[in-house]
């Protein structure tokens, strides 16, 4: 434009001032990341997500891309596939993200079989594959299944749709998400049972109350967080593996104490074995004060603070001042960057065309 005018006549100068957001937003660091989660990735219309994504300021998409149960992309040969898109108008939607200067990471959701088909689900449940509760029946959450974590097979599974995503698409990072039990109390199938006796050398005869209120709740757990830290282990590894360079990441609850006793999800270990490059934080905290005190907590359990990418809860908000508000306060505490929960939701509530955040491209 400035090129353009330089060869003009002289005009008077005309201003028009910018539409201003509910809060000002503060200057954004030069590196930040500004995400959004994508949940439903068979209703994403490439298109004009990314469109608007590039207007409201945001650089970076994770994508949900398979579950444990089934692929949210084309044609896969792992999974069954629930997407109705074709292969070509999947890629060109990556490159649509591409073009607009958004980064693009492929979401694993690793244990909850999030859209899988009963009757692959109930496949797996007759195999004995799926995480129970101490009553021996199914977990289930919004009638879909778990994957229980300590079965070889299960790893392979997963193994195997990471691979083809990383493979077939040109995405920028992997980020794991529900890598943790259940909030039901889990797993407590067979596999489990036999698979902690074998590494602790106990025999336990009350199964599996002992290892709910018994004399091995703090072993069993223990032996929990071990079994989901060798599986991010693995994951990272062959990530790094089949794309050299590749961001690996994990959506992660945002209190450790409770990550670690609750769902065995010790992400501290994670950042500090270099497992993964970074954790996004599920800081859904609509109080300020609260998220506030939560995100220097996050900061001082990390080895590092640019290692924190803060989750925000943005259903939370009817109005755009208090979402603001929360970006405000990442950007004082010199987080390296937020992530939305959800572009599905802010969608749905037409907040895009409002949002206006500013800021840099993520290197």
């Amino acid at each position: 434009m400035l090129l353009v005018n330089s060869c003009a006549r002289p005009r008077p100068a005309v201003v028009v001032a910018p539409p201003r957001p509910a809060l000002p937003p503060k200057p954004a660091p030069v590196t930040e990341l500004r995400g959004v989660w994508v949940s439903d990735t068979t209703r994403l219309d490439w298109d004009d997500a990314t469109a608007k994504l590039q207007r409201a300021g945001f650089n970076a998409m994770f994508v949900n891309f398979a579950s444990s149960g089934a692929a949210l992309y084309p044609a896969s040969a792992v999974l069954p596939s629930v997407s109705s898109e074709s292969p070509a108008s999947f890629a060109r939607g990556i490159e649509l993200a591409h073009q607009r200067g958004l980064a693009v990471h492929a979401k694993q959701i690793v244990m909850f079989m999030f859209k899988a088909p009963p009757a692959f689900q109930r496949q797996l449940q007759k195999t004995d594959r799926v995480m129970r509760g101490p009553d021996m029946k199914p977990i289930l959450q919004s009638n879909f299944m778990w994957l229980c974590p300590s079965q070889p097979e299960n790893r392979a599974l997963v193994a195997g749709a990471v691979t083809e995503m990383l493979t077939r698409f040109p995405v920028d990072g992997l980020q794991l998400d529900y890598i943790r039990f259940s909030e039901q109390p889990s797993c407590y199938c067979p596999h489990c049972r036999a698979e902690f006796e074998r590494s602790s050398g106990i025999r336990v005869k009350h199964w599996p109350s002992a290892v709910l209120e018994g004399p091995y709740v703090v072993r069993y757990n223990e032996w929990r967080k071990r079994v989901i830290t060798d599986w991010v282990r693995d994951l990272s590894a062959l990530a790094r593996r089949t794309r050299p360079g590749i961001k690996v990441s994990a959506a992660v609850f945002a209190d450790l104490d409770r990550a670690r006793e609750e769902k065995a999800q010790d992400w501290k270990l994670w950042l500090e074995s270099g497992l993964l490059d970074y954790v996004c934080t599920m800081t859904y905290r609509p109080d300020l004060r609260e998220f506030e005190s939560l995100v220097r907590k996050q900061q001082a359990w990390a080895p590092r603070r640019n290692q924190i990418v803060v989750g925000i809860g943005s259903w939370k908000f009817e109005t755009m001042s208090p979402l603001i508000g929360q970006i405000n306060a990442v950007r004082q505490l010199r987080a390296p960057g937020f992530v939305l929960f959800s572009y599905d939701d802010c969608a749905a509530r037409d907040f895009l065309p409002k949002f206006v955040i500013g800021g840099n491209d993520h290197n």
